[in-house]
């Protein structure tokens, strides 16, 4: 039987857990037990999330690995250079673009990010006696008739216009796709041109090498206070310059769901946490867009059945 491996299996789908067991001898990593590369050394299979980067250093002792599986769209935790040349195979939701439009936790935390920047929440919820506490310091803004601007118009963005237009808001979008259009979206030609027409600016692209720290320094400076929020990646940004920018009070409010090498030892993850801590109307979240109940059970189930169709046919469907 084919040896299978999930590395982060709390709330895994039981449903998906099952199938797995139809395939192959199924067990999960513990970290009290063995090292991460102990526990791949002997798998063929290996499902993963976002917690760890997969790279030549975890993968070099799995002599007998053929296939890694992610129930995410973006691949920046897995160094696919280098499993390409070990000829693993990657099965992700990538491309999966009928199944992903049901897929909605990432968009509806967006909005919630969104309305908590508009509405001060970080300073309400520090308040300790919210009967005495002054509501002017928290008088805020509303998505109604504000100018959006959405960068990528891919499922999350489309998403976005639509639950926005229900806003009330005035939708604006820029994709590096010049095809992409919306009825319900006015299309811009350049990232800057988008900041300058809108309040709050989404950032809501797909992550490539190709595009990475698409949002420069100078495209930060036009967004003197107005509202930034990324759920993308946090490849995608000058993310030292942003926090720089944070710190100085530039912006009405910046939230973030992801910031740059999630999943190494030296990112910015520290000074990430010590700015939330201060009254910037600066959040962040740990990578919980997608995170819910609901969509990692529909997400892993998915990533199972194609791993299946694989297998039965022998090329990704």
């Amino acid at each position: 039987m084919m040896k299978i491996g999930i590395v982060e299996h709390k709330d895994f789908s039981v449903r998906a857990i099952d199938q797995l067991q139809s395939l192959g001898e199924v067990s999960f990593f513990d970290l009290q037990c063995e090292s991460l590369a102990a526990f791949i050394s002997n798998k063929e299979i290996l499902f993963v999330r976002l917690g760890y980067f997969i790279d030549e250093k975890v993968l070099c002792e799995a002599k007998s690995l053929k296939y890694i599986c992610t129930p995410t769209t973006g691949l920046n935790h897995i160094d696919l250079d280098y499993v390409k040349r070990r000829n693993i195979q990657v099965i992700s939701l990538k491309g999966e673009t009928a199944f992903l439009t049901q897929i909605t936790a990432t968009s509806e935390h967006t909005i919630g990010l969104v309305i908590s920047l508009l509405r001060y929440y970080q300073r309400v919820f520090r308040c300790e006696e919210n009967k005495d506490f002054n509501r002017e310091v928290v008088k805020g803004h509303e998505i109604n008739s504000s100018k959006v601007g959405i960068v990528g118009l891919g499922r999350i963005g489309t998403h976005l216009v639509d639950y926005l237009n229900v806003f009330g808001a005035i939708v604006n979008f820029y994709d590096s796709d010049i095809v992409k259009k919306n009825p319900l979206a006015i299309k811009f030609n350049s990232i800057e041109a988008l900041i300058e027409a809108s309040d709050i600016i989404i950032l809501s692209a797909s992550y490539s090498k190709k595009n990475e720290k698409m949002i420069t320094s100078g495209m930060l400076d036009l967004m003197f206070k107005k509202y930034f929020i990324n759920t993308s990646r946090g490849e995608l940004v000058e993310e030292n310059y942003l926090l720089d920018r944070v710190e100085e009070g530039h912006f009405a409010g910046v939230a973030i769901d992801v910031f740059h090498a999630e999943q190494e030892t030296s990112n910015n993850n520290k000074r990430i946490i010590e700015l939330a801590r201060k009254d910037l109307n600066f959040l962040y979240t740990p990578h919980m867009g997608g995170a819910t109940m609901t969509s990692m059970i529909k997400t892993e189930l998915f990533t199972v059945q194609k791993l299946s169709r694989f297998l039965d046919k022998g090329s990704l469907i």
